[in-house]
């Protein structure tokens, strides 16, 4: 019993943001050797993983496998988006994801895969931060300021790739952007080499983006530009469909 519930303390904690190994074992009164013990059999069944570059702890993909809950919650609006997905990628030749927020983080609900030898993937249920990549900020740039800002007393700007946002006031110019262009784009903001591209869809009870991603040799401004008009009728379509059911 008491190592369940010491599993459930640890998760709870990682629910509002990532802590290093000390933080943790300070503010649930757990010597270092069991608080080492513990967070080494939760990082060994995903339930936690270890961020390399920062140390810290944070909620790991299991979390979503077990919960399920995003993916029968967000069922119907799945059914309402899949074909679009899928000729967005037909078009776009590369990975088109449907992604709604997750506190600090963001997650992918459904994915179609690029087709091509050479592309970039989420797979359903990755979880990424929020202020990382087009989607992130697209997501952020639907929420309200004073929900952005709450959000924000809790992000890690810890750069994994040179093009990371690094600072508040950077990202505050990125969802000002994305609220003027109606869109958001990211070049190797997450993982090197990568472009991607975000539309938000409407009428929905949580933000929710059309999110498309590839290699940036292949998936370049040019390229974005021509989806992107693609982009915005498949998220009102998606609208429509979501209103009118």
């Amino acid at each position: 019993m008491n190592a369940i519930n010491r599993t459930a303390e640890v998760l709870k904690l990682l629910s509002d943001g990532p802590r290093r190994f000390t933080d943790i074992a300070r503010e649930l009164h757990l010597t270092k050797s069991t608080a080492h013990r513990l967070l080494k059999a939760l990082e060994q069944t995903e339930l936690i993983k270890k961020n390399s570059i920062s140390g810290r702890f944070h909620l790991g993909p299991l979390i979503a496998q077990l919960a399920d809950s995003p993916f029968n919650e967000h069922q119907f609006l799945i059914s309402c988006s899949i074909e679009e997905l899928r000729k967005l990628r037909d078009s776009s030749r590369e990975t088109v994801t449907l992604q709604i927020p997750l506190g600090t983080e963001r997650m992918c609900i459904e994915e179609i895969q690029s087709m091509e030898p050479i592309k970039y993937v989420s797979g359903k249920g990755a979880i990424y931060p929020i202020f990382a990549g087009s989607a992130g900020k697209m997501l952020l740039a639907m929420m309200d300021n004073e929900q952005i800002k709450l959000l924000m007393q809790k992000f890690y700007y810890i750069p994994s790739v040179p093009n990371t946002i690094k600072n508040t006031e950077q990202l505050w110019k990125e969802i000002e952007l994305a609220r003027k262009l109606g869109h958001s784009t990211s070049f190797g903001e997450r993982i090197s080499g990568s472009a991607s591209v975000a539309v938000p869809i409407s009428d929905y009870f949580c933000p929710v983006v059309l999110n498309i991603v590839g290699p940036a040799d292949r998936f370049t401004t040019s390229s974005i530009s021509d989806i992107l008009a693609e982009m915005k009728h498949s998220a009102s379509r998606i609208t429509e469909a979501l209103t009118v059911g």
